[in-house]
């Protein structure tokens, strides 16, 4: 069953989110008032009171919904209603010979033609953006997936009246379009964090791309089906069929987009986590295992991992090639929650909460095949050690990871030792004497 997300301290809304819902709310207004002013007999597009109504709902429902339970369900009761009558209006809409269902609701345009009946875009668009928004307190992923429905709509009935607008003459609603799109924009921005959208609301230096060529995925095949009826004018006889093929089109370039966006935006998040926790590529990095990371979340594991097991000091630069490159693809292959960083500068280091050994193990095996330059070459070292309940931070643990490491390299690449199979194998001797802990350029441990 589900239940609803909101937090107990609502936060205020958003600046960008409070103008959309405000220049809706006049928007629809003024679209109302030109309906009445304009007399039906013009058979001038116009936007139906019913649809004003509707989006002045869907408006004040952002604007005015909290996190009380009894402001939510007020709302979600709201919007369910509207997705009711806006579902009778597709109905009727859509089965010409079907019973006639929202002729059973007072003040609902029915079947009725010409402008004084509500265009079937805008129904579609007020039922699908009315039900994004109850689902979202609920079902985020719901949400989504009823937003790019929504979206989908949106944005085949604005290009189809533009492109008529544009090569028929074709008189379309401006107060129509309108709505549609500011509305559409606010649902967007409340479900900005949504993997999908995430980068198009990106800060970061793909963000503006991505922003410009969804513009231009969006656009482009009402540029292209103009410029084709331009220059040929015979495929005005397939105008039936212009209009799908072009949509086609323009999908693809969508779901293009947004796939490369995506895939940017998950190299930026790996970057951003590199330069976290790297305390010497990094640029904000306070990460300190002598302090740091024993927070009560369970037993911690430290795995110490040489990803050009002896040959470290033979080339820097390639040595620092090496070790950035071993750092991203642990950034993408390890669990959100562990932390990776540099440990003197040719040790990669990953502090892990996990229940026991053997699951640190694991994580250990599964870091050593990805960084692997080829499957069947072996050539990472890795050395890993469990903190004791009793000890205040990580740094007998991270000695004692080094131990084992210094024994795994030793043996050659492709090997991990745990610091528990060198005292049942006898091999203690090995790990006794490693080289000393260096602390930001002296030897000890921090005073």
């Amino acid at each position: 069953m589900f239940t609803p997300t909101a937090s107990p301290a609502q936060p205020l809304l958003p600046q960008a989110l409070r103008l959309l819902c405000l220049a809706l709310l006049v928007t629809a207004v003024f679209g109302a008032l030109h309906y009445i002013m304009v007399a039906p007999s013009r058979h001038v597009p116009v936007l139906h009171p019913a649809g004003a109504f509707g989006f002045v709902l869907f408006a004040l429902s952002v604007l005015l919904r909290g996190s009380k339970a009894w402001g939510l369900r007020l709302w979600t009761a709201v919007g369910g209603g509207v997705v009711l009558l806006a579902g009778l209006r597709l109905i009727d809409g859509l089965l010409p010979g079907g019973p006639y269902l929202s002729g059973a609701v007072p003040l609902w345009p029915g079947r009725s033609p010409g402008p004084a009946a509500l265009d079937l875009s805008t129904t579609y668009a007020l039922m699908t953006l009315h039900l994004c928004l109850a689902l979202q307190p609920f079902h985020r992923g719901a949400a989504m997936a009823v937003l790019v429905a929504a979206w989908t709509g949106i944005w085949w009935s604005t290009m189809t009246d533009l492109f008529e607008a544009t090569i028929w003459g074709r008189p379309v609603s401006g107060f129509s379009l309108s709505c549609m799109g500011l509305a559409g924009l606010a649902m967007t921005h409340i479900l900005r964090a949504e993997w999908l959208l995430r980068p198009l609301f990106s800060r970061e230096r793909h963000g503006p791309r991505m922003r410009i060529l969804l513009v231009l995925a969006l656009i482009e095949p009402w540029l292209v089906g103009i410029a084709t009826l331009h220059a040929v004018p015979e495929t005005v006889s397939a105008r039936l069929l212009i209009a799908p093929l072009l949509g086609l089109f323009g999908l693809a370039q969508l779901a293009l987009v947004l796939t490369v966006g995506a895939l940017l935006e998950r190299a930026a998040r790996a970057n951003a986590r590199a330069e976290l926790f790297d305390p010497v590529a990094g640029r904000a990095s306070k990460f300190r295992p002598d302090r740091d990371l024993l927070d009560g979340k369970g037993p911690v594991g430290v795995i110490l991992c040489a990803p050009r097991a002896g040959v470290n000091g033979a080339d820097p630069e390639v040595d620092e090639r090496a070790m950035r490159s071993a750092l991203q693809r642990t950034v993408r292959h390890v669990r959100a929650e562990d932390n990776i960083g540099r440990w003197r500068r040719h040790m990669l280091m990953v502090v892990a909460h996990v229940p026991s050994e053997a699951d640190l193990a694991r994580i250990g095996e599964r870091l050593e095949r990805k960084l692997r330059s080829q499957p069947d070459l072996p050539v990472a070292a890795i050395g890993i050690s469990m903190s004791a309940f009793d000890e205040p931070n990580l740094e007998a643990a991270l000695q004692r990871a080094e131990s084992a490491l210094y024994v795994a390299e030793r043996r050659g690449g492709g090997t991990l030792v745990r610091v528990s199979d060198l005292a049942e194998t006898g091999q203690g001797a090995e790990a006794r004497n490693p080289p000393p802990v260096i602390w930001e350029g002296r030897r000890g441990p921090p005073k």
